[in-house]
């Protein structure tokens, strides 16, 4: 946490970022960052408050702390109201490269006393560039409503922009397929979770195709596509100049195959009735324990036989 730098205002600031440390963004898709700003009077008089102005430096520099005049401003305490100023509004600033926030109490002259209240800036794209950044706290208060100044008192807060540490390896996980076992042809999606800073993509072989937009880096931590045979999937993603993999399976009741080759003594055996398009060659004797019936001509350059060696012959 950090606190104010002297004492021109009447209140006490302190502000802390969320996440905590704050860190300077790795690339434009880092997710935007909070902070909340905490609001008191620490003297043993009660101050009235009219309007406070937070003045955030946005830029390139080490000295910026947002990378555009962008954010939301949420009030934390009952009726207080948070808005940012947009460009040109009617307001005396000094001049410079800020993204600038007014918060404005329930009603003229608000008493703070024994109570605080906790302001956060929501939406806040952090700059790239480690450093220190100055938020500029202009306050309109006082102490005597009969005496108010004519100009705001001023203060500042400093927070640290700090570089960004490596992405630990660990924190991609929970590479897992809704589904384990699909039919061929049905849908298969793919889930895990990790930093959206870095770039994902899953590898598989011919049995799997993506839906349209999953054939590269993928940015939602899901993959979504067909399966017709079993298929192993890679997550893969790149940290500190390495790639690592996560692996998960699906695998399918009725796989469609390019080809099947069957060795061994166990044979194939097939339960249930078995089609064949094209051209079914066998090599050695065939048994028939039931009906064989053929719809065309059956040809054989040996001869049929029948349960007592008889040859058969056809019509």
């Amino acid at each position: 946490m950090n606190e104010s730098v002297n004492d021109g205002c009447l209140l006490d600031y302190a502000i802390i970022s969320e996440p905590f440390p704050l860190y300077a963004a790795a690339s434009d898709d880092t997710p935007p960052s909070t902070l909340h700003i905490v609001i008191s009077n620490g003297g043993g008089t009660t101050v009235y408050c009219r309007e406070i102005v937070f003045s955030l430096p946005h830029g390139d520099l080490a000295q910026s702390l947002v990378d555009a005049n962008a954010g939301d401003g949420d009030g934390g305490a009952d009726g207080w109201h948070v808005e940012r100023i947009q460009e040109g509004a009617n307001l005396v600033l000094p001049p410079g490269d800020f993204a600038r926030f007014v918060v404005t109490p329930p009603a003229d002259a608000t008493p703070l006393d024994r109570s605080g209240i906790v302001i956060t800036l929501k939406n806040l794209r952090i700059s790239k560039k480690p450093g220190t950044a100055r938020i500029e706290i202009r306050e309109t208060a006082t102490a005597n409503q009969g005496d108010w100044q004519g100009n705001p008192r001023y203060t500042s807060l400093p927070i640290t922009k700090f570089p960004t540490p490596a992405v630990p390896v660990q924190l991609v996980n929970d590479f897992h397929a809704e589904q384990c076992e699909v039919a061929a042809g049905e849908a298969v999606r793919l889930t895990w979770r990790g930093p959206e800073t870095l770039e994902y993509k899953v590898l598989h072989g011919p049995g799997a195709t993506p839906d349209a937009g999953y054939d590269g880096a993928i940015k939602d931590f899901q993959w979504k596509g067909t399966v017709k045979r079993d298929t192993v999937f890679h997550l893969t993603y790149p940290i500190a100049g390495s790639t690592h993999y996560l692996t998960t399976a699906v695998t399918v009741s009725n796989p469609t195959l390019d080809g099947l080759r069957v060795e061994g003594d166990k044979g194939l055996y097939v339960q249930k009735n078995a089609t064949v398009d094209g051209d079914l060659t066998v090599g050695n004797d065939t048994n028939i324990t039931g009906t064989l019936a053929a719809t065309a001509d059956i040809t054989t350059h040996a001869h049929f036989l029948d349960p007592n060696g008889i040859p058969l012959k056809g019509n």
